[in-house]
C-alpha cells in the first residue's frame, strides 16, 4: 500500500487485526464475531458504522484501506462511492474467484475478479464443492499452508486506487475469469511469481503465534505519531451527512433528526432512533 507518512488512513472492517498504519477504525459489528477470525480490536478512535453510509465528511481522509468487505456487502456500488468520497486514494482487497471456488464462504455476497486493471464484481450465486475441506488444511495441513502464503495472490483480488475506483458490476452468469485461456493462466503464474521472492519473510511470519502479532501491531500503533484529527471534526450523519451535535451519550443530527448513541467511549451508527433529546 503506497500509504505517505503523513497520510490520514481510514480503515472500513479493520475487526480483530486492523492494519498498524489506520488511524481511525470503522466496524459494522462491534459485538458480533462471526465473520471475522477474533474479538474486536479498538485500540484507537472507533466507530461502529456501515461501509455503505459512512459517517465521515468528504475528503476526510487521505487514504483508505478496505480489506475482505466489498465481497460482504449487500449494494457494492453504495460502498465503493463511499470510499471515493471519504477519502483521495486507497486500497481494496478481497478473496479471488479462485479463493471463493476452493474456500467458499455462504455470506459473501460477490465473486470480485481484477480484469485489465478494472474489478469486475459479480453475484456469487454458487456455494463451494469443497465445504470446509480446504479451510481444515489450512488450519492443520503444512503443506497446504504453506502453497496458499507462497501463493497467495491466486487466492486474492488485492486493487490500489487513486481519484477514482474503476469497477463495474456484471449481470453475466458466466464467470469473467477463464481458466482455460493459456494467457490467463500465463498471467495468473507470473504476477505469483513476481511475489515469490518474500515468500520465505511471509512462511516466517506466519509462525508467529496471531495473538503475538496483534499485540506488536497494537504497540506500534500507539507508538506511531498520529495526524491529529479529532472523530468530533470530521462524523457526519450517514444519512445526510450534516454535521452531528456531540452530547454526553449520543450524536444529534438536526437535520434530519437521527440519533446515535455513544456506547464504551464508540459511536454507534448502526443503532438509530428519531425524536426529540
Amino acid at each position: 500500500m503506497n500509504i505517505r507518512p503523513n497520510d490520514f488512513v481510514l480503515e472500513i472492517g479493520s475487526g480483530h487485526n486492523p492494519k498498524t498504519r489506520s488511524d481511525v477504525l470503522c466496524d459494522k459489528f462491534i459485538e458480533d464475531n462471526e465473520q471475522r477470525g477474533g474479538k474486536i480490536v479498538t485500540d484507537r478512535p472507533t466507530v461502529e458504522a456501515d461501509g455503505q453510509f459512512l459517517p465521515f465528511s468528504d475528503k476526510a481522509f487521505d487514504y483508505v484501506i478496505c480489506s475482505h468487505v466489498l465481497e460482504h456487502v449487500e449494494a457494492p456500488d453504495l460502498l465503493i462511492s463511499e470510499l471515493m468520497r471519504v477519502a483521495t486514494r486507497g486500497y481494496i482487497e478481497t478473496p479471488s474467484e479462485i479463493g471463493e471456488r476452493i474456500y467458499g464462504w455462504q455470506y459473501h455476497n460477490w465473486v470480485v475478479n481484477l480484469i485489465d486493471g478494472k474489478l469486475v464484481l459479480q453475484k456469487n450465486k454458487r456455494n463451494s464443492q469443497f465445504g470446509q475441506l480446504f479451510h481444515t488444511l489450512a488450519l492443520n495441513d503444512k503443506y497446504w499452508k504453506r502453497f496458499h502464503i507462497t501463493h497467495h495472490h491466486l487466492f486474492l483480488i488485492q486493487y490500489e486506487w487513486e481519484g477514482n475506483i474503476n469497477y463495474v458490476i456484471s449481470d453475466d452468469e458466466d464467470s469473467v475469469l477463464d481458466l482455460k485461456c493459456e494467457q490467463t493462466i500465463e498471467h495468473l503464474l507470473n504476477s505469483t511469481d513476481s511475489k515469490k521472492q518474500n515468500g520465505f519473510s511471509v512462511i516466517l511470519k506466519s509462525m508467529i503465534p496471531r495473538k503475538i502479532v496483534s499485540h506488536a501491531k497494537s504497540v506500534l500503533a500507539k507508538q506511531r505519531i498520529r495526524k491529529k484529527t479529532p472523530l468530533e471534526d470530521i462524523l457526519v450523519c450517514p444519512q445526510c451527512k450534516s454535521k452531528v451535535l456531540w452530547y454526553e451519550q449520543d450524536l444529534h443530527c438536526n437535520k434530519c433528526e437521527h440519533r446515535y448513541p455513544i456506547i464504551n467511549g464508540i459511536p454507534r451508527f448502526t443503532h438509530t432512533s428519531t425524536g426529540n433529546l
